[in-house]
């Protein structure tokens, strides 16, 4: 139905081939460079590859690199492939496969810094090919409140990632309709917990860009090369703005004015 994934710091400790690598997901320095804390990942195994069906979707281990929100790189940041790697940057790894790890090397969630709830650094992609208006759509888990409501359509005070239990860290304040799939996660199975119907204050996955089968070509029996998903922040943005045109307005509502695209790229910082 569609696969989760755990954000995490990635530090490059060894390349086994051009999409082939092993990661530690704590910076190095603190454990020595201890070899035994690698994660070995298959950069290739991703979402697009399984969409385009180079993989099965049980294969997937990391997620694309994607613009998410107003152009902000998303996903896994550490390179497509050699030579391309970087020494440190993000790691999007499957929670599958993060389950089928040995406990010693698991990433911590949050991440060992981060002053956030667990959901936070949880990002989520629906299969394309689903009879779902979630269908290939990405979603980025916040920490939220619900202010008012009319209906379904909700003022929310929504946290950036990883940080609703930073001291000091203002809410941005928006509308959304909670049962519509282009805004967040809305359905059956929903990773969004907060409804004017139930909770209050919880999980809320907002839309984050688009899943795009891309062209795939093997470079060996075992390596593939995926080009990055291009995303659909255009799409989020002129959503959200409609969104605002259409919604009731109080004072202090960020959505729709000239401050939304700033405050909304805010939210997907990591």
């Amino acid at each position: 139905m569609r696969c989760v994934f755990v954000g995490t710091p990635g530090f490059l400790g060894r390349v086994d081939g051009p999409m082939r690598c092993a990661v530690w997901t704590e910076d190095p320095q603190g454990h020595g460079f201890d070899p035994g804390k690698l994660i070995e990942i298959d950069l290739g195994c991703t979402p697009a590859a399984a969409a385009a069906g180079v993989i099965g979707w049980d294969q997937v281990q990391v997620d694309d690199c994607f613009a998410g929100p107003n152009g902000v790189v998303s996903g896994t940041t550490i390179g497509p492939g050699w030579p391309e790697l970087r020494w440190a940057g993000v790691v999007c790894l499957d929670i599958g496969f993060v389950e089928s790890l040995p406990v010693g090397v698991r990433p911590a969630c949050p991440p060992v810094g981060v002053a956030g709830r667990a959901y936070e650094c949880l990002t989520a992609v629906y299969r394309p090919d689903l009879d779902d208006p979630r269908a290939g759509r990405r979603y980025a888990g916040h920490h939220a409140e619900i202010i008012d409501h009319r209906g379904s359509l909700a003022r929310v005070a929504v946290w950036p990632p990883g940080r609703s239990e930073e001291p000091g860290t203002p809410p941005v304040t928006m509308w959304l309709d909670l049962d519509a799939a282009d805004q967040c996660d809305a359905g059956p199975g929903s990773l969004t917990s907060i409804h004017p119907d139930g909770m209050l204050s919880g999980v809320l996955f907002l839309i984050s860009g688009q899943l795009y089968p891309n062209p795939i070509t093997r470079r060996d029996s075992n390596e593939y090369d995926v080009r990055p998903d291009p995303g659909d922040h255009a799409a989020f943005t002129a959503e959200q703005r409609n969104l605002a045109d259409s919604a009731p307005r109080a004072s202090g509502d960020n959505v729709g004015d000239e401050r939304t695209e700033p405050q909304t790229a805010a939210l997907h910082r990591r």
